[in-house]
């Protein structure tokens, strides 16, 4: 399993997807900093907690759900479409193990792009009028600790996209997939079903942009079976299809 796990790692750092997630972190952290720099050109005062969780709202709503998807989708489909996925299958390991090592692996994949936009945050946060005199370490572990509930809550998510991935056997379905995600999720967001959907539950449980409806119950229970059933799919299509490289 540590060999799967290695392997895995080696080709992801080879791949020049890696940049994405240099990316992932870097657009949203710009545009909150510009954001902000406006603001304090109008003379606003400067607030960490409005810098840290305009960050976080931008990452849920729209860099999160189409960049963690197309991410995903090259991780499980590459084989694929390199067509490498005999030799990849050909070995003594199980096919489940071969699964087990991409999941493993997307977790620290995607807490690469959480960590560096948490950590350009706090950089950019001190170019401020103020920042240093009003910064306190309880408020850093407190937004830590929403960053760190939005990488879980959209981990729960990666099911999905790989299951999307693994039966088309590209990453473009996937990438589609993302982007009707991020559609679809501001659209139910103004609805009362916002909790019953997994990409605007994600943003709701984080980001808490209607309160009157974030209900943590059901939106924990649609996460629990969005990320449940695609899995039970993808064990199951996985280890017994057709899957040579054509």
């Amino acid at each position: 399993m540590v060999d799967l796990i290695a392997c895995e790692w080696l080709k992801w750092r080879r791949s020049r997807m890696l940049w994405l997630v240099l990316l992932g972190a870097l657009l949203p952290a710009l545009l909150v900093f510009f954001i902000m720099l406006n603001g304090a050109s109008n003379d606003e005062p400067f607030k960490w907690k409005d810098y840290f969780e305009l960050d976080l709202q931008i990452l849920a709503m729209l860099m999160c759900p189409a960049l963690f998807s197309l991410l995903i989708g090259y991780m499980f489909a590459r084989e694929f479409q390199e067509r490498t996925v005999n030799n990849m299958l050909s070995g003594p390991h199980p096919r489940l193990r071969v699964l087990t090592a991409k999941f493993i692996i997307a977790l620290p994949v995607l807490l690469g792009v959480m960590l560096l936009s948490f950590l350009l945050m706090l950089g950019t946060g001190f170019v401020f009028h103020g920042a240093a005199d009003s910064f306190a370490m309880n408020i850093l572990l407190k937004e830590a600790g929403k960053f760190g509930q939005l990488l879980l809550l959209e981990y729960a998510l990666v099911p999905i996209s790989a299951a999307v991935a693994l039966l088309w056997r590209s990453y473009i379905p996937a990438m589609g997939l993302g982007i009707f995600a991020v559609i679809s999720e501001m659209t139910i967001m103004q609805s009362k079903y916002i909790m019953y959907y997994p990409w605007s539950a994600v943003l709701n449980i984080s980001t808490n942009l209607s309160p009157e409806r974030n209900s943590a119950s059901i939106g924990y229970t649609t996460l629990a079976i969005a990320c449940i059933v695609p899995l039970l799919f993808i064990a199951a299509y996985f280890r017994k299809a057709d899957v040579h490289s054509g």
